[in-house]
């Protein structure tokens, strides 16, 4: 700095200089100087100063910005895991909520687990049932001494000499899975296309042509596993809807009314003789709140599992005058119908035969028929010299009727219902012209709820069909029809049911048991339309017997 230099120099001249006073020019101008050497060197030091706080402010930028980064960040991986937690939550919904619409995969009560494509047009649910069963039948002396008496006495011989004396046990008891259920159903395309299929393994329920024989083919132990149910349903829509394929033709509240749901171990036997069961065909229905119709034409009563064509033609007799149609089981044409009526309640209350504490009130009203012309015309060799029909695929017409009540009280239910048969338009034979056979049933039936859990119930039933002096259980007749078991024989008889249910996991795990008791003679093997008898545990009686005691425990579950 020239300036500054020449300054110091001149002070350095003036040093030299002779003193001089304080108001000498000189020194003012040695004062002056000297301040402003101070100010220079105080505004060096501001600059450092100000250098060094540069630094410090450039660190906490530097450490500011660090830190803004960081907190960024930190949002960032907050947003990031706020939406993984939002993705997870909405596929947990999907897999566990109960609303059909938003549905993947999951399970419901009494619907079974089930899988489903987020917009609802398809859907697959699939459920099972389990029925483990110890039962035990007591035939009483009556029985005993009939069945093991001489040739001929009793039902069920066939022909040919008897068994030895002694060959039938009067008790006889064991384990059984009495169904083992697998139901596939749901819909495809859009919720108005629906299907079902049921495959179930079920013990045989006919019977050998010995008293109270109960393996069917002749094969002990033998079962089967096959198809129940195969349908597909179309929801036309206002109540609307189609069903086509096999399923239950309408009739008997018993009967339609889901096995897993009954008030007793098993159904009555006035539904085993009367109910239709499993046929293919189609139905339509229309329902409101209050209101159903229902119409089917189907391939007669208990004909599941048959072809188009089965029975057909299977013998032909060289006469010229006899047709036989000895094959599968068929009828020629059959129609079902039902009528019913919600007087006050709703449908889902009476989906079972129990009533809930808590569940609410209702009656439901019914009425029921089947009118079906059995295809299997008339054989000596089976049919006999009088003709009797077999059941309801013989050469003959059949006209099944029936009404019933469910009420409804809130932990408390009263089922009641009559139920009638007439077979007619048999064919005439040399010895015999029989016009009708009628046949009758009535059931009463009630459980109430002691606890939560626990329900006692009791059940009344009563059959009847009419003897006609032709029709009678034959004792010691070796030939034609007599012989057989037949629900067509006359007979009839009082049975006398008392239990408990005991739901051991709300309704999926349930424990029931009950004693039954038959005033006389059972004696059939097959209903009407070939339910057995075989399912209620109960054995076929000879005519002159009866007081039959069962003792029943079964454990149900559902998955």
């Amino acid at each position: 700095m020239p300036g500054t230099a020449a300054m110091l120099w001149a002070v350095a001249v003036l040093a030299q200089s002779p003193a001089t006073t304080p108001d000498d020019p000189m020194t003012r101008v040695m004062q002056e100087l000297e301040a402003l050497r101070q100010q220079n060197a105080a505004l060096a030091e501001g600059l450092d100063a100000m250098r060094r706080e540069n630094k410090t402010l450039q660190g906490s930028v530097a450490e500011l910005q660090a830190q803004q980064n960081e907190k960024w960040l930190s949002k960032e991986r907050e947003a990031e895991v706020r939406q993984t937690v939002a993705e997870v939550m909405k596929d947990a919904e999907t897999r566990s909520a109960l609303r059909d619409g938003s549905l993947t995969s999951g399970y419901v009560y009494d619907r079974g687990f089930f899988i489903a494509t987020p917009d609802g047009n398809f859907r697959l649910n699939l459920s099972g049932q389990l029925q483990i069963r110890y039962a035990a039948s007591f035939y009483s002396n009556r029985d005993n001494d009939i069945i093991n008496a001489n040739t001929g006495a009793g039902v069920n011989r066939g022909t040919g000499a008897a068994p030895p004396p002694g060959s039938y046990l009067k008790n006889v008891s064991g384990f059984e899975i009495r169904r083992m259920k697998l139901d596939f159903f749901g819909h495809m395309i859009d919720p108005s296309w629906q299907y079902r299929v049921m495959l179930i393994y079920n013990q045989n329920q006919n019977a050998l042509l010995t008293p109270g024989g109960n393996n069917a083919a002749g094969v002990a132990g033998s079962s089967n596993m096959g198809m129940e149910e195969a349908m597909v349903i179309k929801d036309l829509g206002e109540g609307w809807k189609i069903s086509v394929g096999q399923f239950k033709s309408p009739f008997l509240q018993e009967e339609i009314v889901s096995s897993r749901r009954q008030l007793a171990v098993e159904r009555s036997l006035v539904d085993q003789m009367f109910s239709t069961k499993f046929t293919q065909g189609a139905m339509l229905t229309w329902q409101n709140e209050q209101l159903i119709a229902e119409v089917m034409y189907n391939d007669g009563g208990s004909n599941a599992n048959t072809g188009a064509s089965a029975g057909f033609n299977n013998a032909l007799y060289t006469d010229g005058v006899t047709t036989l149609n000895n094959g599968a089981g068929f009828a020629q044409w059959a129609v079902t119908g039902r009528l019913g009526w919600v007087v006050f309640g709703d449908w889902a209350g009476f989906r079972d035969m129990n009533n809930f504490r808590g569940e609410s009130e209702g009656l439901l009203l019914n009425a029921w028929m089947n009118m079906q012309r059995g295809g299997q015309h008339q054989s000596p060799t089976v049919i006999g010299t009088n003709n009797i029909p077999l059941n309801g695929n013989a050469d003959a017409e059949f006209l099944t009727w029936s009404v019933d009540a469910t009420w409804n009280l809130g932990g408390a239910n009263l089922f009641t219902y009559f139920v009638m048969n007439t077979a007619y338009s048999m064919p005439s034979t040399p010895t015999n012209d029989l016009g009708s056979i009628n046949s009758y049933g009535a059931v009463v039936q009630g459980g109430y709820f002691i606890t939560d859990e626990v329900e006692l119930y009791a059940r009344w039933e009563w059959m009847n069909t009419q003897n006609r002096g032709v029709n009678d259980i034959g004792i010691g007749n070796t030939g034609g029809n007599q012989t057989y078991a037949n629900v067509f024989n006359a007979g009839r008889t009082n049975v006398y049911t008392v239990g408990f249910n005991w739901f051991l996991g709300g309704r999926i795990i349930k424990l029931t048991t009950d004693l039954g008791w038959t005033s006389d003679p059972l004696w059939f093997n097959n209903g009407i339309y070939g339910a057995g008898v075989l399912g209620t545990n109960y054995r076929v009686e000879p005519d002159g017997g009866g007081n039959q005691m069962v003792v029943r425990s079964q454990l149900q579950i559902l998955f």
